[in-house]
């Protein structure tokens, strides 16, 4: 149902009122498009032809060698064995990207909607208030406080101290997740602000539909898979979108339990390194730094940055246009239920 008749519409104030609205969303939609439309126009662009003046949005030579370049496997053979940017190819950190995120969404959207399932439909009334409070209290820590007690925690989980504790003189039994993928799906386990989405559509949900369902003689799991989650479609893909792209631009934690382990770098990781090595380099003043120097006379330049920046979001644009019709029939629910 549209928020203004069609009847209404005719009057000049009002057909006034909407052309004035959509020219403001119009604006935001142009504003929040040009980043994007810039970062594909300097992927395109010779790497001296981006600092140049007048600035050109469309390019005056355009070129994909910056995409050719990353896809050839760009190595450090050629510098300073220090500088260790590319070292392997492209497609290894897209592997590992993909399996990062698809590791955690995989993990955390089956953990999370039975947490929000058991808080909203299982436990007593006194149970659940505790149980909500205690996992809506994790919002209220920001993630930087965490990330000191979380790598003790994983360097030699399960005691969260500096080292090993030792009972009788022998070290009590521990396992390292620094290094491997692990120390990055783990945390990322549990989501509160997911929990919400999913209590939020549960507790819409009767009850008579569980009860039926006992009667019936359907178990717990069996009502929960069979019954509740087709259900929570939308609110599965919305949270499992949110879940995929922020793991797939996660940074930090990557980068603190990956950074001995290129190998199992993140896209996101080789776009940072690529980037600080960079930004050493003034194409007004030269380079100070040798090593990015040779790194620009290979031909990786900023052009190479904003192609990797383009390879990066494909697909969470692909992930958006699959699950465009669940993703807003979500969002809808989220809005209006929450």
């Amino acid at each position: 149902m549209p928020l203004i008749p069609r009847v209404g519409r005719q009057k000049p104030r009002t057909r006034a009122l909407l052309f004035g609205i959509a020219a403001f969303l119009w604006l935001g939609v142009l504003l929040h498009l040009f980043p994007v439309v810039w970062m594909v126009s300097a992927s395109l662009k010779p790497t001296p032809e981006i600092f140049e003046a007048p600035f050109r949005l469309i390019p005056k030579e355009p070129t994909t060698a910056s995409y050719e370049l990353l896809f050839k496997t760009v190595q450090s053979t050629a510098l300073n064995s220090s500088f260790d940017v590319f070292r392997y190819p492209l497609w290894v950190y897209l592997k590992n990207s993909l399996w990062i995120a698809t590791l955690t969404t995989f993990l955390q959207l089956p953990i999370t909607a039975l947490a929000a399932y058991a808080v909203s439909k299982l436990h007593s009334r006194r149970a659940a208030k505790i149980l909500f409070f205690f996992f809506i209290g994790t919002l209220m820590i920001p993630g930087q406080v965490a990330v000191v007690p979380r790598f003790l925690l994983l360097s030699h989980f399960p005691w969260p101290t500096r080292a090993v504790p030792e009972l009788l003189g022998y070290a009590l039994p521990s396992l390292s997740f620094v290094g491997t993928y692990w120390g990055i799906v783990l945390p990322a386990a549990f989501s509160a602000f997911n929990f919400l989405l999913f209590k939020g559509f549960f507790d819409t949900l009767p009850t008579e539909l569980i009860e039926a369902a006992r009667i019936d003689g359907a178990s717990e799991g069996r009502t929960l898979t069979q019954i509740m989650l087709p259900l929570a479609r939308p609110v599965i893909a919305v949270t499992g979108y949110f879940t995929f792209t922020g793991a797939w631009n996660d940074f930090l934690g990557p980068w603190i339990m990956l950074m001995s382990e290129q190998g199992r770098w993140p896209l996101s990781v080789a776009l940072y390194k690529l980037q600080a090595a960079l930004t050493s380099w003034q194409p007004t003043s030269g380079s100070a730094d040798p090593n990015a120097a040779a790194l620009i006379a290979s031909g990786v330049g900023y052009n190479a940055l904003m192609a990797l920046a383009v390879i990066e979001s494909i697909p969470m644009f692909i992930a958006f246009l699959l699950f465009r019709e669940q993703l807003m029939k979500g969002i809808q629910i989220s809005g209006l239920k929450g």
